[in-house]
């Protein structure tokens, strides 16, 4: 489902919608669930049997699994004037790139079996480039990727696919601790994969990776990211409390060796999860992140903005059994100068009155400048994003002011 708040003259409206997913026509149609969930249902021997009940439909002709089986849920993106709805699903991940200047669309998708993964771009029109093919060793769990000017960064990390686990009665999605964490930098314009570079990097798997840019000076790649231990908690239970570090991970070109630096002192570490940079900034060098204070895990209590350069970090906290999702960063019109000129829009919900409201925060000193009261819960989910009137114009024949957009 897709929340959508309205900003327009000084007043808003809200609105919400499920997509209109195959999975979902197909669901609606027979009056209950058929398709297996990705994540929580796949494990083991009954995941076996779903998977095996799921393709027996398929080959019976209850069902289509041919033009999609996920439920779009992931997060949104607004390109060549369309909403995307993004799926977990490997077609193409969660986490596409919009480049702020060429206005490319940049992505990647994956898969269990050969070639894994593949990488491919978008021309601002909508025109798709040829796949790049990526040889991995193993299929990986891809969830997203970094854009600089001139590369992209795919993470090659230690959260694989293995199917024979389900017969163990484990989960097809884990942790291999004998495989070495790696991120490749390829040309974006790259043909083929013959020219990638695969720098190693030790205990840096980011299930999310904020920004990346190039320093010629040092012929390095920086990469943001958070680190998240233990790596497969998403998909796994575990007993090992998550950890969640925003990290600074250089890769150097000329060398082939990485470093990795925790930007928040130690004293003040917090889980920072589910946010971004200034979008107009994304694949060049940036200072500021807005990121989610993922505490108590895995529960989002307010956000921080985080000196990328000093590490100081300034928190803005919801309240008390007050919880909300993914902080989004919303810069100030023609703004080229000050990084950190904007708004912070976020979903927040009060879980003693079951109320909620989109809150809009001053990006330079964290101040509460105004809430939309809506008129329904708005549950904890994903990403989301924020599409101008003007953009929105060209999908919709009526659209009147700016709309904060939020994905569960």
């Amino acid at each position: 489902m897709i929340h959508a708040v309205t900003i327009n003259g000084g007043t808003a409206s809200y609105a919400c919608r499920f997509t209109e997913t195959e999975r979902l026509v197909q669901e609606r149609k027979l009056g209950r669930a058929v398709f297996p969930k990705a994540i929580g249902e796949l494990h083991g021997h009954s995941g076996i049997a779903r998977l095996l009940l799921f393709y027996a439909r398929g080959l019976c002709g209850i069902l289509d699994n041919r033009h999609g089986s996920g439920v779009a849920n992931a997060g949104l993106v607004f390109f060549n004037g369309r909403l995307l709805a993004m799926s977990l699903n490997s077609t193409m991940i969660a986490h596409p790139k919009v480049d702020p200047v060429s206005r490319e669309l940049f992505a990647l998708s994956y898969d269990v079996s050969r070639p894994y993964l593949k990488y491919f771009r978008f021309s601002p029109e909508g025109e798709k480039s040829p796949d790049v093919e990526i040889r991995l060793s193993v299929p990986t769990m891809t969830h997203d990727f970094a854009i600089t000017e001139n590369f992209v960064v795919i993470p090659d990390q230690q959260v694989v696919f293995k199917l024979g686990e389900m017969i163990k009665g484990g989960s097809p999605v884990m942790y291999d601790g004998e495989k070495k964490s790696r991120f490749g930098i390829l040309p974006k314009y790259a043909s083929d994969a013959s020219s990638i570079v695969w720098v190693e990097s030790a205990d840096t798997f980011c299930f999310h990776l904020w920004n990346a840019w190039e320093e010629a000076e040092t012929e390095e790649v920086v990469v943001m990211g958070s680190c998240m231990t233990p790596p497969d908690s998403i998909f796994n239970e575990s007993e090992e409390s998550l950890k969640s570090v925003l990290s600074e991970i250089r890769l150097n070109l000329k060398t082939g060796e990485s470093k990795r630096r925790n930007v928040v002192p130690e004293a003040e570490q917090v889980n920072l999860e589910a946010g971004m940079v200034n979008r107009n900034r994304l694949g060049r060098k940036t200072r500021f992140a807005y990121l989610a204070v993922a505490e108590p895990w895995p529960k989002v209590s307010g956000f921080a903005k985080v000196d990328l350069v000093s590490g100081e970090v300034k928190k803005h906290c919801y309240g008390e059994r007050r919880f909300g999702g993914e902080p989004f960063f919303l810069p100030k019109e023609n703004n080229n100068n000050n990084e950190d000129e904007g708004y912070i829009m976020t979903f927040v919900h009060d879980e003693s009155t079951w109320k909620s409201e989109l809150e809009i925060v001053n990006a330079k000193d964290l101040k509460l400048e105004a809430t939309v009261k809506l008129p329904s819960r708005v549950p904890y989910g994903f990403h989301g994003t924020f599409v101008e009137a003007k953009e929105l114009a060209k999908q919709a024949l009526h659209a009147n002011g700016t709309t904060v957009l939020h994905h569960v």
